[in-house]
């Protein structure tokens, strides 16, 4: 049998057990008490946005996300075809159809397909971009950033600006992650498009058990 390789492992050498203890005994836990809030700035200060708030988990913050964005049922977001099952639920949960939009060779979404789309295949007209074949609006899309690669944000987010599509970036997989170089030079994943969402599951880069 070959050995197994996880797909990540927690890292839990420091006072996770101290804070764990102190929730307890103080009974903060659930959604409130100091750790939350101070969590919230933390990772607020880290990434440098404006403000964060914690949720369930990063599927919750996605479909919180649809929320923010105006999404309705009679609405329609483009999706990677490379992705968890959680980037495309809260689509639904919403009542909304996903399109699928095929990725490149960094595993996330392809800015040239997603333009060829948005022109050849939808009408631009009153500040909305309609599906020509369905006649829904296109509200939003979803770039997934896909085992720490960013996708390409400078050429996604020209494309979303010229069609008034609004930007998810599901950065569960890539905080930490940030532009060398480019019109985006220092910016983490999930600061650039119009709302990010970060996880904390068992499996992703820093854990907090789940959130």
């Amino acid at each position: 049998m070959s050995k197994f390789i996880p797909l990540s492992v927690p890292n839990l050498k420091g006072r996770e057990l101290e804070y764990v203890t102190n929730a307890v005994e103080t009974e903060w836990v659930s959604t409130g008490g100091p750790y939350v809030n101070d969590f919230e700035n933390k990772i607020t200060e880290y990434v440098g946005c404006k403000g964060a708030v914690s949720c369930q988990n990063g599927t919750s913050g996605l479909h919180t996300a649809m929320m923010v964005c105006d999404v309705s049922k009679e609405d329609e977001v483009i999706v990677p075809t490379l992705t968890f099952i959680a980037a495309v639920n809260p689509v639904k949960y919403i009542g909304a159809e996903p399109i699928f939009m095929d990725c490149d060779d960094s595993l996330t979404m392809d800015p040239e397909k997603l333009l060829e789309f948005c022109q050849k295949e939808c009408s631009f007209y009153n500040g909305k971009l309609i599906n020509n074949k369905t006649k829904k609006q296109i509200k939003a899309m979803v770039i997934v950033h896909v085992f720490g690669n960013m996708a390409d944000m400078e050429k996604i987010m020209d494309v979303a600006n010229k069609f008034n599509v609004k930007v998810v970036e599901d950065a569960t997989e890539a905080i930490g992650t940030y532009y060398t170089s480019g019109k985006y030079e220092g910016k983490y994943a999930g600061t650039i498009g119009d709302i990010g969402v970060y996880s904390f599951n068992g499996n992703k880069i820093i854990t907090t058990g789940g959130g």
